[in-house]
């Protein structure tokens, strides 16, 4: 939680003061999560840091010199603002009157200086508040929200206008000569583009993807808390408990009106900002959400694919390792794979509790003629696992490569049974192992070493020697 304390002009702390301002930077870059304890702890924290002023200053006066105002006074209510503007984009709907109160105000505050900094310094200041308030979605929240507070919406048009003008006419130098042109093209890069996350006709391949011809696609991804159900020729998303895997799209700020009115916009669907996540990155983008009634509709996982979690609790929860298999390739002197035919990374990646054991048995020649991880499915246990959320075709090229290139069969004695897990995020949760205990036989140290570095990759909540006592309480 943010341990935040106003500061008497007369008693300060620099290191403190300092301790401060990079705590409410780290908090502006987590996520929002407002069934998350300690994040609403620490956004009453910064409500709470709110002077009667309206600003969210560390220090009790204003009466210090420029630059400590500057610093102390205004910068933190750059980033308390941001805070809160993060957090309203989320859901506004669970934002207190007292918390978009302190937003407002702060907003009105940050208008004071136009972001600018100190002395010779104010424009990079300007610069580098406005990059605070770009980690808070300032482009979503000037296109949903900006009567919110008309006068910093103002405030950043006339800086839109200033930034294009200066890129225009090649004015790209400070006060001391020195060159602003990457941070002032940057800044109008910013602007000039929407993060736009689509699942249905907009994607590639479908009916309606030539609106975004001129669009730059980041990547397949996912955002979380909705369900889809199927219209007719055309999914709708609603708030619910299932993960939406989708395509992220960077888009020209004049096709928005196109796709606005393709999407019915404020009548058929309602654009919101949301956190997608892809390649395990997350980021703000809009999401078109359904907004009518939706009974007697059909609900699917996806559109137009079928996905499905595969779970690994041996060597494929090492991500490089699994990714031979889908990208083909050999993996630390193992046999080559051949690709699948659709090599897309896994659109979603978490960990999960398998509620059965793990142990070792047969022998792998891929790993010294040791043993490899099993599943002993006869009793109740707890496994560590990775899912990886692909696709059915990946998953079944998966199955044919973890049993030599052959289909699963009783004849072979290794991954021949397919097992289903508690369904997760509206998707079928798979793994694989034997259901008769395979020979026990220790693992290789490669193959250990293997197992260790997968579970550190994704159980980042656990220790080295938390791994190594799981793993240990595996062996027979």
């Amino acid at each position: 939680m943010l341990e935040l304390k106003k500061q008497t002009h007369k008693e300060i702390d620099i290191d403190e003061l300092f301790q401060m301002i990079s705590g409410l930077k780290d908090f502006l870059d987590e996520e929002v999560d407002f069934g998350d304890k300690i994040c609403l702890e620490s956004l009453d924290a910064v409500i709470d840091l709110q002077d009667d002023d309206g600003s969210f200053k560390l220090i009790d006066s204003y009466d210090i010199p420029s630059d400590a105002r500057v610093d102390f006074i205004y910068m933190p209510t750059y980033i308390c603002s941001a805070i809160l503007m993060k957090a309203y984009l989320m859901d506004e709907n669970r934002f207190t009157m007292k918390a978009k109160s302190a937003l407002i105000n702060g907003l009105k505050v940050a208008c004071a200086r136009n972001l600018r900094g100190h002395g010779y310094e104010a424009f990079k200041g300007q610069i580098e508040a406005l990059e605070i308030f770009f980690k808070a979605g300032l482009r979503e929240f000037m296109d949903l929200h900006s009567d919110l507070c008309p006068e910093f919406s103002e405030m950043i048009e006339k800086i839109i206008s200033i930034f294009k003008d200066k890129e225009a006419n090649g004015d790209f130098k400070g006060p001391w000569n020195e060159s602003y042109e990457e941070d002032i093209k940057a800044v109008n890069q910013y602007f000039s583009q929407r993060q736009v996350f689509v699942y249905g006709t907009l994607m590639d391949g479908e009916a309606n993807h030539g609106y975004l011809e001129n669009s730059q696609c980041l990547g397949k991804g996912t955002v979380d808390g909705y369900d889809m159900y199927n219209v007719g020729w055309y999914p709708a998303i609603v708030p619910g408990n299932s993960l939406i895997v989708g395509e992220l799209y960077e888009v020209p700020l004049k096709d928005m009106p196109a796709i606005d009115s393709l999407e019915g916009e404020g009548s058929l669907y309602a654009k919101k900002c949301e956190r997608v996540t892809v390649d395990g990155k997350k980021s703000l983008a809009f999401v078109y959400v359904f907004l009518e009634d939706i009974s007697g509709l059909e609900r699917i996982p996806a559109w137009n694919k079928d996905y499905v979690w595969y779970v690994s609790y041996g060597s494929n929860m090492d991500e490089e390792r699994f990714m031979c298999y889908i990208k083909g390739g050999s993996y630390e002197g193992s046999r080559p794979h051949p690709a699948c035919e659709d090599t897309t990374p896994p659109v979603a990646v978490k960990t999960i509790e398998i509620p059965y054991g793990m142990y070792f048995g047969n022998s792998s020649g891929s790993w010294q003629g040791m043993g490899v991880s099993f599943l002993d499915v006869t009793k109740r246990g707890k496994s560590l696992g990775v899912a990886y959320l692909i696709t059915r075709e990946q998953f079944e090229h998966v199955v044919f490569e973890e049993n030599a290139g052959r289909p699963q069969n009783k004849l072979y004695g290794w991954y021949e049974d397919t097992i289903d897990l508690k369904p997760m995020n509206g998707f079928e949760v798979k793994t694989i192992t034997n259901v008769d205990l395979r020979e026990y036989n220790k693992p290789s140290v490669d193959y250990w070493h293997v197992l260790v570095r997968g579970i550190a990759q994704h159980w980042n909540e656990l220790s080295d020697d938390e791994i190594e006592d799981y793993l240990g309480s595996c062996m027979r």
